[in-house]
């Protein structure tokens, strides 16, 4: 069996700004960095590790 797990990217500047985004890469917030930091530890918390993103 296999798991598939989606996410989404943390908060970005153009997320924060109500703009659309799509061409371009916008930075994150700190807010954003934070989520994707949460993410990181959650992964490693429960031994998960990714043969394929």
């Amino acid at each position: 069996m296999k798991t598939l797990y989606l996410m989404r990217h943390g908060q970005t500047l153009f997320n924060s700004l109500g703009k659309i985004q799509g061409w371009c890469d916008s930075p994150l917030t700190e807010a954003g960095k934070s989520e994707a930091k949460r993410a990181r530890d959650f992964f490693e918390r429960e031994g998960i590790c990714f043969d394929k993103a």
